[in-house]
């Protein structure tokens, strides 16, 4: 497995690869070489960014001590929780966050809505997950100890079209880059901020971040506004429908799509849709095999989305069946609530 990684690392990365390695500061202090970082042997991570409570800080540089792990087949998600779990000083196994997280079926994904039940039980941590996540967010949140997991391309897509969790520990402003545990690509792998922007959008920008309970003040400082859940839809939206305007690709307009029917407009979601089939492949794009039957559905087309059920079942390796999801009953609030023009006084979540 580790042979077969570095091949798929060597071919997907020479586009991004840093021939420079950064030093990560401190503030007040000197630059701390690469080397000086180890498995953490304390609970708390051990982090090279100042951490400000009150005013989330963004340091040119910074890195969390992280273990990495090599995934076994299809459990990049696991693994990459499971490398997160390590910046607390905890050592999971990635075969029992796979049943937890996965269930039995090694051919079905992981979501991210089943871990934050599964990390409070275990060890009393909290999970919280959003889309429309930006670099400067990644950012901020490595800075204050935070190591994001990010949902991608595991490749670029013109190598392979297979979505990948991915754990981010540091990143350096000075050569644009960020630097990821990688299940499948290796430790400390550098990927540039347009590589990780661009790999990103497919997967609505998602991004979801392992706590402690006193920490979140601290991570809702960070996330701003967006950690309501309808402000965060209708940013998301925003910029989705932006991209897809100014970019006219596949990616963009399938990303608008997905804004437009997880903030409840349905008629603007299948027209975006539509358009971005017709741009290009949507081979992969693992979200559109639920979220474009269920606009259907929410538009009353229920033959037609049978039929666009069908006809994505083969978007992805997985069978429909395991992937299949109900209808965004919080979307569907949201274009109930437009619908009735409540105004912003009204409780958004």
């Amino acid at each position: 497995m580790r042979a077969r990684a570095l091949v798929v690392a060597a071919t997907c990365l020479a586009a991004v690869l840093v021939a420079a390695v950064p030093a990560f500061a401190t503030r007040g202090t000197q630059a701390a070489p690469l080397s000086s970082l180890t498995t953490p042997s304390r609970p708390e991570p051990a982090v090279l960014a100042v951490t400000v409570p009150d005013a989330p800080s963004v340091a040119p540089a910074a890195a969390i001590e992280m273990r990495h792990i090599w995934q076994s087949l299809n459990n990049c998600g696991p693994a990459a929780v499971v490398m997160a779990l390590s910046t607390f000083g905890i050592t999971a196994d990635q075969e029992t966050a796979r049943l937890a997280l996965r269930g039995p079926d090694v051919r079905r994904g992981m979501g991210p809505q089943g871990v934050d039940p599964w990390v409070n039980e275990l060890y009393g941590l909290r999970s919280m997950w959003r889309n429309n996540g930006t670099v400067d967010l990644l950012k901020r949140l490595v800075a204050n100890g935070f190591a994001p997991l990010v949902t991608q391309w595991m490749q670029d897509p013109s190598v392979s079209r297979i979505a990948h969790w991915r754990t981010i520990r540091g990143y350096d402003d000075g050569q644009q880059t960020f630097f990821v545990n990688d299940p499948m690509l290796g430790n400390f792998v550098p990927l540039s901020y347009q590589w990780i922007q661009d790999n990103w959008q497919p997967f609505s920008y998602r991004y979801m971040v392992v706590y402690r309970p006193e920490d979140e003040a601290l991570l809702k400082a960070i996330v701003g506004p967006e950690w309501s859940e309808s402000r965060n839809r209708e940013a998301f939206y925003e910029r989705a429908k932006a991209e897809a305007l100014g970019q006219h690709t596949s990616a963009a307009w399938l990303t608008y799509g997905e804004a437009s029917y997880q903030s409840g407009r349905f008629e603007e979601a299948l027209a975006a849709f539509d358009r971005g089939f017709s741009l290009g492949s949507a081979l992969g794009v693992f979200t559109v095999r639920s979220s474009y039957p269920q606009t259907l559905r929410a538009l009353g087309k229920l033959n037609d989305a049978d039929r666009a059920q069908a006809n994505l079942s083969s978007l992805t390796a997985v069978p429909s069946s395991t992937v299949a999801s109900p209808p965004d009953t919080f979307a569907l609030w949201m274009a109930f609530r437009r619908t009735l023009a409540f105004d912003a006084a009204q409780p958004s979540e």
